[in-house]
């Protein structure tokens, strides 16, 4: 397979000793693809004035088959506690959810969708996968495997770094001209 190296990898790896241009492209491609999904994925809770995490909340909820409490529910989609706070006073300002004391520790809170949740989830979840597949059906399914190995691999390994790392190479700036 012939080389695809551009010739700014060279200048690249020259400027930041002991980096790899390959890597760092790799990377930043991940973080570009993955905000392009994102927004592609955002603008179908968006046409009913919902955000992606509440659409989010409102599936976990959903999903669950009862209602949950609300340190479940942020814990579920990795969230603070506060951000959710946020997220279910919009949706219970919008009816698609409603909060309770939990009966068995009234200092606790649990949460339920509404009807509108439901009906709004039974459009906007088919949508979503809609969208997904049709973004994905050109790699066709062993890429698509291919594709989840390696996304497992690159997980993996942010989960390996550690928390420190030694100091990097200086940077060697390119000459001035």
């Amino acid at each position: 397979m012939p080389s695809r190296r551009p010739p700014e990898a060279t200048a690249f790896e020259q400027e930041f000793p002991g980096a790899r241009w390959l890597a760092v492209r790799c990377t930043r491609e991940l973080e570009e693809v993955g905000a392009l999904v994102e927004a592609a994925v955002a603008a179908i809770p968006r046409r009913a004035g919902l955000s992606h995490a509440a659409l989010n909340a409102l599936a976990v909820i959903e999903g669950a088959g009862q209602p949950l409490l609300t340190g479940e529910v942020s814990a579920r989609m990795h969230i603070t506690s506060g951000s959710m706070t946020s997220l279910l006073d919009t949706l219970e300002r919008k009816g698609y959810v409603v909060r309770s004391g939990d009966p068995d520790d009234r200092r606790r809170v649990l949460v339920d969708i509404t009807p509108a949740a439901r009906t709004f989830l039974d459009e906007a979840l088919p949508a979503v996968a809609q969208l997904v597949t049709r973004i994905m059906e050109s790699l066709g399914p062993p890429r698509q495997q291919l594709l989840l190995d390696t996304l497992a691999d690159v997980r993996r390994a942010v989960a390996d770094v550690p928390e420190t790392l030694p100091a990097p190479p200086r940077r060697v700036p390119p000459p001035v001209s």
